[in-house]
């Protein structure tokens, strides 16, 4: 039986891989969703590349923190100057 508190370890988004998330990618579509509203997939190393360059590639503001970590709101990819590696913790 599965506990009340959730899994022991968070697992990486990409489809297919099962290793824990080191990094958590906070993102959102602006054309449909407000600053406020925050999606997060988790990554782990292997991946983190990965994922971020395909929320790039669709021009989805983003925002990287350790797992541990979240964010209030993901703000947009002007409010940061230009590119989303602008943006505080994106892709190092």
């Amino acid at each position: 039986m599965i506990g009340l508190e959730g899994p022991s370890t968070v697992i990486c988004s990409r489809a297919g891989c099962d290793a824990d998330a080191a990094w958590a990618l906070h993102w959102r579509n602006p054309k449909i969703h407000p600053r406020e509203r925050v999606k997060t997939w988790l990554a782990c190393d292997e991946h983190r590349g990965f994922l971020s360059d395909y929320l790039d590639a669709r021009e989805f503001p983003l925002v990287v923190t350790p797992v541990s970590e979240s964010v209030e709101f993901v703000p947009d990819r002007s409010d940061a100057g230009t590119a989303p590696s602008a943006l505080p913790g994106a892709r190092a």
